[in-house]
């Protein structure tokens, strides 16, 4: 590629977490000057955001990380939330100069006489830029759930993943609302904090299979440092192993190939019964355990390991609620057995609001048309990249890359290679924007919901959760395996896109 062709492009995106720092990491190589809007006054994006105790990655370490960038040094076989962020830090430091902190973007709008996209800054400052690409991820915005009575708590409250690192919990009554990944690592810390009790409040137990974390030997990480193909292989052996897990836990037996339905449906029994039978034994009192299992098929819900939650309910002082929350009062929770529940820190672990997420800020495509109302309760994106009212825009995370097998690390390195042939096309042909065919957009559309059929997260056949609407519609996932995705995204598709000049 000639220098000159990408000389008088530059490129503005929202975000610094793994996504913000790969594209600018990504742009500098093809020479392409940016700016990088960052809301925070660091980089890490959810591992800077999310500092509750006990945070950690539900992916091996060595999947969680970038193929180019692979860490030897990674001290666990799932690492936590602090180790993470440092390896986040450390890819930065080539870009940091180019990232506006403490600053965000609060309206996009499309030029369509110009071509380009004209941002706007929360500090009042506009930028007119050639590209957008946004990295503002899904699971950012907390959600708080609208429960009668919880302005009149007189005690303490805040959300998991706003944590309050001032609040003292040393002798003090504390209640946790939910039961999903977030809970599943805090409950287990909180509870060796010194608290005179942790009420556990559930609406639907987890799937928390064992999660044998193992601490790496200083031996081991040498090795890899020294003998860099065995890091790879390392790598490639969970992707693997991830992957085989997908149709085995994620797609429901087979009508139609009755052998190998029967065969599929005894080996997913087999894997439900082994995850029942180590709550069973890892949890001592009986009733509870009962209550800690769940009764819908593994992967319907987010799938949590832990090697220390189920066991937190061995603890004298752990309890755990299935009673509904009825109200929230001055001292605490009333739920709906009439039981009053007093409590002095109350604690929010009911995860993320998704559509608010999406729509981190206003964007005004084609025609004036706003992309949070073309979302609506279902966002959508080609392969959660493009959009048909949003030229020359991308986004990585976009709408329907969500994972309940593998490293959305790797979903995020597909999108990149996606992004740079599609910016080197554009380069090349010379053109003023891009944009995709809303045919595409609708093919695509419709191929999503043909291979969403037959998977334990398609509806709300089997349970509700945050992958689904409140119409139990799941625009959140990838509907199939991390092959096909690296494969439909390895080359730009230029025939599915139009191009203005």
């Amino acid at each position: 590629r000639s220098s000159d062709l990408s000389s008088g492009i530059n490129a503005e995106y929202g975000g610094a977490g793994f996504g913000g720092v790969g594209t600018g990491l990504t742009l500098t190589n093809m020479g392409i000057s940016y700016v990088i809007v960052e809301r925070s006054s660091e980089v890490g994006g959810t591992w800077n955001d999310n500092r509750y105790p006990g945070i950690a990655c539900d992916v091996p370490s060595h999947l969680y990380c970038f193929s180019g960038f692979l860490n030897p040094f990674w001290s666990e076989s799932y690492s936590q939330g602090n180790e993470i962020l440092e390896y986040v830090k450390r890819l930065a430091e080539p870009i940091r100069k180019y990232i506006k902190f403490e600053t965000a973007v609060e309206s996009a709008q499309w030029k369509e006489e110009q071509s380009k996209w004209e941002i706007t800054l929360s500090t009042g400052e506009i930028l007119l830029v050639d590209l957008l690409i946004t990295c503002t991820g899904l699971l950012v915005e907390p959600n708080t759930p609208p429960i009668p009575g919880a302005g009149t708590f007189e005690g303490t409250s805040f959300h998991a993943n706003r944590w309050r690192s001032d609040v003292e919990m040393l002798g003090k009554r504390v209640g946790i609302i939910g039961t999903g990944a977030t809970a599943v690592q805090a409950v287990p810390r909180v509870a060796k904090y010194g608290v005179k009790s942790l009420t556990v409040f559930q609406r639907t137990p987890a799937w928390v299979p064992p999660r044998d974390n193992i601490i790496y030997s200083s031996v081991f990480k040498t090795l890899l440092k020294h003998v860099p193909l065995l890091n790879v292989l390392v790598r490639w052996f969970y992707f693997c192993r991830n992957e085989i897990l997908f149709p085995l836990i994620f797609m429901l037996p087979s009508e139609n190939w009755k052998l190998i339905g029967k065969v599929h449906r005894f080996i997913q029994k087999a894997i439900h019964s082994y995850v029942k039978g180590e709550i069973k034994r890892i949890v001592l009192d009986g009733k509870t355990a009962e209550k800690l299992t769940p009764k819908f098929p593994m992967g319907c819900k987010r799938t949590t390991p832990s090697d220390s939650y189920l066991q937190a309910f061995n603890r004298d002082n752990v309890h755990l609620v299935t009673d509904s929350v009825k109200e929230i009062t001055k001292t605490g929770i009333l739920t709906a057995d009439g039981t009053s529940h007093d409590l002095d820190i109350l604690v929010y672990a009911t995860g993320f609001d998704l559509i608010k997420s999406v729509n981190a800020f206003r964007v005004e495509g084609i025609d004036g048309q706003i992309l949070s109302e073309y979302h609506g309760d279902s966002p959508k994106a080609y392969y959660g990249i493009t959009h048909h009212i949003l030229p020359n825009y991308f986004m990585l995370g976009g709408p329907g890359i969500v994972l309940g097998h593998n490293s959305v690390i790797f979903i995020g390195e597909c999108q990149l290679t996606y992004i740079e042939s599609a910016i080197e096309q554009f380069l090349q042909k010379r053109a003023k924007s891009v944009v995709l065919k809303e045919k595409s957009m609708d093919q695509y559309q419709e191929w999503s919901r043909m291979k969403m059929k037959n998977k334990v997260f398609e509806g709300a056949r089997f349970c509700s959760g945050w992958y689904r609407n409140a119409r139990g519609v799941n625009w959140t996932f990838w509907p199939t395996n991390l092959i096909s995705f690296w494969w439909y995204t390895m080359t730009f598709d230029a025939e599915s896109y139009n191009f203005k000049y």
